[in-house]
């Protein structure tokens, strides 16, 4: 008995460690929002900026979903930025060069993405080959590899292709996804009030539950609104440039592609019927996806065991090995997603696409409160440390500050998270 309430003590504490950190996150990107839009007049947090910015953290926050698991589990990978690049232009080759069909072409981009990663894994679960050196050789072999595929050539994508990039949502779909949302987090939240209850876990009053409720819907419908009144949605010029398109492919006789025809870039249809950017829905699928299956599937749970304490894991009977590779095969399934979205979204792959990716994906899970000593992390801290990165690049671009000054205040910032973890697990 006394175990028990040993542990449940445990439990509740270190909940309330994570929802404290959570909130502190959330305070900080509301601050630094709140800053950068009086010293901007107002620019900030404009409809048309607050679109254009969750439109670029969004890959930022595909990977750093997948790096959460990695560190969480006591691992690093240096190779998601390589690993964007890459798949980001195999996808344009196999769409492109040889008429794959595009669904057929993200289906065997995302299989390759988890082999690859699972291939990594491998190597560092059951050769015991550091993950910092497997990943840090991924980096050159990957960008290596797309460097020597494409021969410093640029493929540029079409329409269809383009829309998981630059697409938006029509405003009746996105209402009815944010109304679809809202129940299910409601729901979720009611049954796991039902099961504390039943356990006898001590929960919130109805008072402090509802405004849980309202205050998520509140933020909704507030970003519902900025998207459906952001009048320039599409932050870069349209294509106009013909499509080069190899004479011996498939695409080659098509008039869409020729090269005397040019292609402009006609996302969504209508200008007045566009909401949500289709990259943000992209991320919160599988932030909702990825978040399930660590908080409540065996395999979440044993990654999180292994994290803490990996020699108790293997005691209680826990196949280390086969579970820390297929957090890899996750993550880079994860990357060849951001990888097809940031192809998607600049109209084209490209040898050095997405160089320097992976820092930025660590950064986003470090200050979203993932711990580096691993055990320790969460899905919605990776995604508020990406939004916090982007608003500190975007705010300190609009006040055109030299580029290295924004390096040195975004590095300033990741030290300072290291540290508040560190001390906060001394304590």
């Amino acid at each position: 008995m006394i175990r028990l309430v040993a542990v449940k003590g445990s439990s509740f504490f270190k909940s309330n460690t994570n929802n404290i950190r959570a909130l502190v996150m959330v305070f900080a990107l509301i601050f630094i929002c709140l800053f950068f839009h009086v010293v901007t007049n107002g620019i900030f947090l404009s409809a048309a900026n607050i679109t254009n910015l969750v439109r670029q953290s969004s890959i930022v926050a595909i990977l750093a979903i997948g790096m959460v698991l990695v560190i969480v589990s006591g691992n690093i990978d240096l190779s998601v930025g390589s690993m964007v690049g890459f798949f980001g232009g195999v996808a344009s080759i196999f769409f492109m060069k040889h008429g794959m069909n595009l669904w057929m072409t993200i289906t065997l981009t995302l299989v390759i993405g988890f082999v690859a990663g699972c291939f990594q894994g491998a190597l560092t679960a059951y050769l015991r080959i550091p993950a910092f050196i497997v990943t840090l050789g991924g980096l050159l072999i990957f960008r290596g590899s797309i460097m020597a595929i494409m021969q410093g050539e640029t493929i540029s994508v079409s329409n269809d292709f383009q829309i998981f990039g630059s697409g938006f949502l029509s405003k009746q779909v996105s209402i009815w996804i944010f109304v679809l949302f809202i129940l299910l987090f409601a729901f979720t939240e009611l049954r796991k009030r039902k099961t504390k209850k039943e356990f006898g876990i001590k929960v919130s009053g109805v008072p402090v539950f509802a405004a849980r409720i309202i205050s998520l819907a509140a933020f909704l419908i507030f970003f519902l609104w900025v998207f459906t009144h952001n009048n320039s949605a599409v932050e870069r010029n349209p294509i106009t440039t013909p499509i080069h398109v190899p004479a011996n492919s498939p695409l080659a006789n098509e008039p869409e592609y020729s090269f005397s025809n040019s292609l402009t870039t006609q996302i969504a249809g209508d200008e007045n019927d566009k909401a949500i950017p289709v990259p943000v829905i992209v991320m919160l699928v599988l932030a909702i996806v990825v978040s399930f299956i660590a908080k409540q599937t065996v395999f979440g749970r044993r990654v999180f065991a292994i994290g803490g304490n990996a020699e108790a894991a293997w005691l209680s009977g826990i196949n280390i090995k086969f579970n820390t590779m297929l957090v890899f095969g996750l993550c880079g399934l994860l990357s060849a997603v951001a990888g097809i979205v940031y192809t998607a979204r600049l109209g084209s792959a490209a040898p050095d696409a997405a160089a320097g990716y992976e820092l930025y994906a660590i950064a986003a899970c470090v200050i979203g409160g993932t711990s580096l000593m691993g055990g320790r992390g969460t899905i919605f801290g990776a995604i508020v440390g990406a939004l916090i990165m982007a608003s500190l690049d975007s705010g300190m671009s609009i006040l055109n500050i030299e580029p290295f000054y924004q390096n040195i205040i975004k590095g300033a910032v990741l030290i300072l998270a290291v540290y508040i973890d560190v001390a906060s697990k001394k304590k």
